[in-house]
């Protein structure tokens, strides 16, 4: 309250400087030049604008101060949080890459582990005969495709639920059930194209 009583005095009084200043200049009848200096006029203007500067600091400077100070701090607030959620993806990045390798690891073990059974097919083939032989080819061929499947199944799974606990955090926001559809969706046709190329 003393502040607004404060600044409507001071108004007042700026208001009221310019009167004095011409009732003292109202006694000099005679006309005088602009360039020549008139004290009363420079004094009162001085004053008038150091008043003007006052009411300003305190009605307007300060607000704008605090304004841009806060748009400071949430500025450097965003970046940090930009910096960490750069860096938490970076992390998680590196654990899908680890568990990528692993399950190539696994796969390539698994065709490994195809070819001996096969190769111990082919000498039973020449024990046993072409029929048995062949209908036991048919049966690891199917085994090995589901053993392959199940292991890319798991891989999509475990690769799915990191991105998007990755993206969700990344984003910073609430994923609706079609993003998360649509994003489960591109991250299994962009695993299923990686895992085409390096097959």
């Amino acid at each position: 309250m003393f502040a607004r009583n404060w600044v409507v005095a001071t108004t007042l009084c700026v208001l009221m400087l310019p009167t004095l200043a011409l009732a003292a200049d109202a006694g000099h009848a005679e006309q005088k030049s602009p360039i020549d200096p008139n004290w009363v006029n420079s004094v009162v203007t001085v004053v008038v604008f150091l008043c003007l500067l006052a009411v300003l600091y305190f009605t307007a400077w300060g607000p704008i101060r605090k304004s841009l100070d806060e748009r400071e701090e949430n500025q450097f607030k965003a970046l940090e949080e930009a910096r960490l959620a750069r860096e938490e993806a970076a992390a998680m990045r590196v654990q899908v890459d680890a568990q990528m390798a692993k399950a190539q690891e696994e796969i390539r073990a698994l065709l490994e582990e195809a070819r001996r059974d096969a190769d111990v097919l082919r000498a039973k083939e020449k024990e046993v005969g072409v029929r048995e032989a062949q209908a036991e080819r048919e049966r690891a061929k199917r085994e090995i495709e589901a053993a392959k499947d199940v292991a890319l199944k798991e891989l999509y799974e475990k690769a799915v639920a990191l991105a998007s606990t990755m993206s969700a955090k990344a984003l910073s926001r609430q994923i609706t059930p079609e993003d998360h559809s649509r994003f489960l969706d591109e991250s299994i046709a962009e695993l299923s194209s990686t895992y085409s190329r390096h097959a």
